[in-house]
């Protein structure tokens, strides 16, 4: 399991949280947010908390808006015929029924293809264009969601006379594409507001560039494609997706209305996570397993019967994918294994599915945090074809381009890359990937580095700190939902659940309160951690079930906290036999018997015992021993400790002493002073009568006059006990005696009324095991 090392986002005071909470009228809670997230402007951040419809940006702002609409216009004028080239996953596909509902409003009934996976692959095809202009005669491509790497494609277009509108997100090419028209929000020299727009965002703002405010019809699609891009929510973006969910229900998407209902959703309480974990995930399937055209006809149609046709189809292949999905990440886990010392994992099969070999990879990579190569063999072709993924702090994509020459196709990004290769090509590829890590000075091995946002208590736990942080919301890249720490807690009431019964259903719980909590695939750990105090990482929600709100912890991870680590190893080397009964047999068992006072030390001696019998000051590193009696002070036991690392320290820590460690009480003291100096003739064996009479314990009253007599409060006069002239104030601690039983009551106290987890934590502040 991959070992995540975690520290706080930022550490504002409370000063600047306070500060910063009155000046923007938040909660303190909200401002520690903000402030770990860097706004400082008044504006910008009413802007991020109040995302409405006046943060759309001028659309005419983007590269060539204007000419990409002369273009249409021209075209539409002559009644031209327009295609519509789309993409296969969910950005694609909304961003393909953005354009083709934004046309229809035209009035313009357009061509659209959305390509094939398998067939055609990513991006511009030529043998697809050529259909596109000498099957269906257009006289117009619009690219959504893909076309800048198309120079080629675009140029054999213009060669033939069609018109060419771009729109697209990707990075830039080095050189780009002839076209009429590149709406791109990062041109160089016309850099858009918001850079982060998905496709759908472009093919949005394409539509609020002809349509105006009616292209809020489709603003919803364009969240939907925006979330499942993973590109960063904030500024435009936040106002897409905020909008987007606002709308859903008022939008009529009468397919998407179909697929929220088999997501079991409601389409008035849509949050950006239901689309990132269950509307997206369905939408990519699609295109994962077959043709990718009947989600884009999903989102676009007008037909309950055809939508609901097409999602039930939707939810088929969904479910085959994760079935496709959990076989080859299971059948993965060998090669995993076999391949433990290597830096990057190259894994490889010839019957996973190809649609579904970035999904493998990205689990892997959780699982392992190494860079990770999935790849199935295409009998066909004779060609390894495959997906990568790789961990922060790995660029793939340059480790892959190091040995470009090796593959057949080969392109990505620095955290995911897709490729083909043959066979004796990637039996050179493996081991030269092995040096890539080091090249990069990339281990690994290293914890993975990650951050929470608010250290809480259970207590601080209600309905109202999830509004607070939802103030936060859209989540998503970018903006990432606050994780709580949680810290010295336990996990109580812990059980499996799931198909593999893997993930952990629990109750953290400290010493007052408790909240329940849900981790994926943390079953495994948490068995392993039994019973530990734990720092544990998560994020706060609702679980709803049977009309009943609770609030939930969701787990991200859990670590023994550093204290609890340290306890367990002690657990480990000390042993409690403060209520043993001790046997001849039972002491033998020890290599050493460890004696604080000279009288217990001798008696064991007479005791015929296998073991040696040693004192405090003999060493006794690495040996099993069993500590028999008390020491009469704490700095005794502690030198003890911090010299003697033993394998294992049994702790008895007998006496013969009858009495509880003494309190000295002050007004007894007082009391029995008083009787002393105003009755004479009292001597020493009288203390019994003395006792009785002042109802104090004989005990106590022998410890009293012993102390007086050290500080000179008495003194012995022909055998009677005399009120002497104190010339000087004296303090009790000056008395031997009364600094002695502190001490004990101090030994007391900590070594033998401590329950043995304050023991050990008391024994960790010397103990020099660690």
């Amino acid at each position: 399991m991959v070992s995540i090392k975690w520290t706080k986002r930022k550490s504002p005071t409370k000063e600047e949280i306070t500060k910063f909470a009155t000046a923007n009228n938040v909660s303190n809670i909200v401002a520690e947010l903000l402030l770990e997230r860097d706004f400082s402007d008044q504006n910008e951040v009413n802007d991020f908390l109040h995302p409405d419809v006046s943060g759309l940006q001028d659309p005419f702002a983007l590269n060539d808006m204007d000419k990409a609409l002369e273009t249409l216009d021209e075209v539409m004028q002559r009644e031209g015929k327009i295609a519509i080239y789309g993409d296969y996953d969910a950005d694609g596909v909304t961003s393909a029924s953005i354009m083709r509902l934004t046309l229809k409003k035209m009035g313009v009934d357009p061509i659209v293809f959305i390509p094939n996976r398998f067939k055609d692959g990513y991006g511009p095809n030529l043998d697809e264009y050529k259909k596109l202009v000498e099957q269906k005669h257009i006289d117009l491509l619009i690219t959504v969601d893909n076309g800048v790497s198309g120079k080629e494609q675009v140029k054999y277009l213009k060669d033939q006379g069609v018109k060419v509108i771009i729109t697209d997100h990707h990075d830039l090419p080095a050189e780009l594409p002839e076209a009429d028209a590149i709406v791109h929000p990062t041109i160089p020299g016309s850099e858009y507001p918001c850079p982060y727009l998905s496709g759908a965002g472009v093919a949005f703002k394409f539509a609020d560039a002809l349509l105006g405010d009616d292209a809020l019809e489709f603003v919803d699609l364009a969240a939907i494609g925006t979330v499942a891009d993973s590109v960063a929510l904030k500024g435009e973006n936040r106002v897409i997706v905020t909008e987007g969910l606002k709308r859903m229900k008022d939008n009529h998407h009468v397919g998407l209305e179909a697929l929220v209902k088999k997501c079991k959703l409601k389409l008035n309480q849509i949050s950006e996570e239901d689309i990132g974990f269950k509307i997206a995930p369905r939408l990519n399937a699609i295109g994962r397993l077959d043709d990718a055209s009947s989600a884009m006809e999903l989102l676009t149609t007008s037909d309950e019967g055809l939508a609901k046709e097409i999602v039930d189809e939707t939810e088929e292949i969904n479910a085959k994918r994760q079935g496709l999905v959990a076989s080859a990440y299971a059948d993965a886990q060998e090669q995993i294994e076999q391949q433990a010392e290597n830096g990057v994992l190259v894994l490889t099969s010839d019957q996973w599915h190809q649609g579904i070999l970035g999904i493998v990879a990205s689990r892997v990579v959780d699982q392992t945090h190494k860079s990770t190569m999935v790849l199935q063999y295409d009998k066909d072709s004779e060609l390894y074809k495959g997906s990568g993924r790789s961990p922060e702090g790995f660029n793939l994509f340059d480790a892959l381009n190091a040995h470009h020459d090796l593959f057949a196709g080969f392109g990505g990004h620095a955290q995911a890359c897709g490729f083909s290769i043959a066979e004796p090509e990637l039996n050179q590829l493996i081991p030269l990937l092995q040096e890539e890590p080091a090249k990069q000075s990339f281990d690994p091995n290293s914890p993975v580095e990650k951050v929470f946002d608010l250290d809480l208590k259970i207590k601080d736990f209600n309905f109202d700190l999830i509004k607070e942080i939802n103030q936060l919301a859209p989540f998503g890249m970018g903006n990432p939902k606050p994780v709580i720490q949680l810290r010295d807690v336990r996990f109580t009431n812990s059980q499996s659940v799931g198909k593999d019964a893997s993930h952990l259903k629990t109750t953290i719980s400290d010493s007052n309160n408790q909240v329940s909590a849900i981790g994926f695939n943390l079953y495994e750990k948490e068995q392993e951690n039994k019973n530990s105090i734990c720092d544990v990482y998560g994020e706060l929600g609702v679980n709803e079930w049977a009309g009943r709100k609770n609030l939930q912890m969701m787990i991200n991870d859990f670590e023994v906290s550093p204290e609890a680590a340290e306890l367990n190893h002690l657990q480990k080397i000390y042993i409690d036999y403060r209520q043993k009964i001790l046997s001849k047999q039972l002491m033998n068992r020890f290599d050493a018997i460890v004696c604080f006072n000279q009288a217990y030390y001798e008696m064991l001696q007479r005791h015929d015992l296998d073991c040696k019998i040693i004192m405090f000051d003999e060493d006794c590193d690495g040996q099993n021993i069993l500590i028999y009696d008390r020491p009469h002070n704490l700095e005794l036991f502690k030198q003890f400790l911090a010299k003697n690392k033993t394998a294992h320290t049994a702790l008895y820590l007998h006496t013969t002493l009858t009495s509880r460690y003494l309190k000295p009480d002050m007004n007894n003291m007082k009391e029995f002073l008083k009787y002393l100096y105003s009755h004479e003739n009292i001597k020493p064996s009288d203390m019994d009568v003395v006792a009785n009479y002042l109802n104090i314990d004989k005990n106590d009253i022998d410890f009293y006059l012993k102390v007086f007599f050290e500080l000179s409060f008495v003194k012995m006069v022909n055998g009677f006990v005399k009120k002497a002239e104190v010339s000087e104030q004296r303090e009790l601690i000056e008395s031997p005696t009364y600094l002695k039983r502190l001490q004990r009551n101090d030994v007391e106290k900590i070594l033998i009324e401590s329950d043995f987890d304050n023991l050990l934590n008391w024994i960790s502040e010397f103990d020099c095991h660690n």
